[in-house]
């Protein structure tokens, strides 16, 4: 795990908001490293996750956190989210009527997190494509 110091931000946290994130991941294992936390890395003030490391999120709320890799790469949003519907899902169809820009796996929402959106898109060499769509309601 790289370590990267905490920086001196703070996200908002609502109950009713959550910040989705979607990705191409190779693997269930990698998938489960990218977002896996480190306890001690947290405990020395380092990010606790590569996801965040990748978008500059010091941490998140397992507690509030749904992580799903599917099977199949698709482009078809209902395909994307299955098993993970814990937002507005109407909302992201609206942004992208049709279909998702490009096939992808992998959906993250951290819940009760906003986002700021300062990093839109990271392609890591090891775990791959990951992209912030927005935040939504929860």
């Amino acid at each position: 795990m790289r370590q990267v110091e905490q920086l001196d931000i703070s996200y908002s946290t609502d109950e009713s908001r959550c910040s989705v994130f979607i990705g191409v991941c190779k693997s269930q294992e990698l998938f489960e490293q990218y977002w896996e936390k480190d306890y001690d890395l947290l405990e020395d003030d380092y990010i606790g996750f590569e996801m965040g490391v990748d978008f500059g999120i010091n941490t998140y709320d397992e507690d509030f956190a749904v992580m799903v890799l599917q099977k199949n790469l698709t482009a078809r949003i209902d395909e994307l989210v299955k098993g993970a519907e814990i937002f507005d899902i109407d909302a992201l169809k609206r942004m992208y009527p049709d279909r998702l820009d490009r096939p992808y796996n992998a959906i993250i929402i951290l819940d009760r997190i906003i986002y700021d959106g300062a990093i839109k898109e990271v392609q890591n060499e090891t775990f791959g494509y990951f992209k912030f769509l927005g935040v939504f309601d929860s």
